[in-house]
């Protein structure tokens, strides 16, 4: 017999399925072959002085609120 992964089957008959093997996953291969890595956990150091250049950024006077004020009582409107 041909070992070869194509080989033809009746029509007529259901074809033959490659059972799965269920005693391990890919992390259990991994792992075992010394290919699983652990990464090293780094948690971000976020210092007081960068959230102080934030709060510059965000409490600062922008002018938004001049053009906020509703001024149209300052237009008259003609009436015909």
């Amino acid at each position: 017999m041909l070992n070869s992964p194509l080989r033809e089957e009746p029509r007529n008959q259901r074809a033959a399925v490659i059972p799965l093997k269920q005693e391990s996953s890919l992390l259990d291969w991994l792992q075992s072959n010394g290919r699983l890595i652990a990464r090293d956990v780094h948690e971000p150091d976020f210092s007081e002085e960068e959230n102080e250049e934030i709060s510059d950024f965000l409490g600062g006077e922008d002018g938004i609120g001049d053009y906020l004020d509703d001024d149209d009582d300052d237009i008259a409107i003609e009436e015909d």
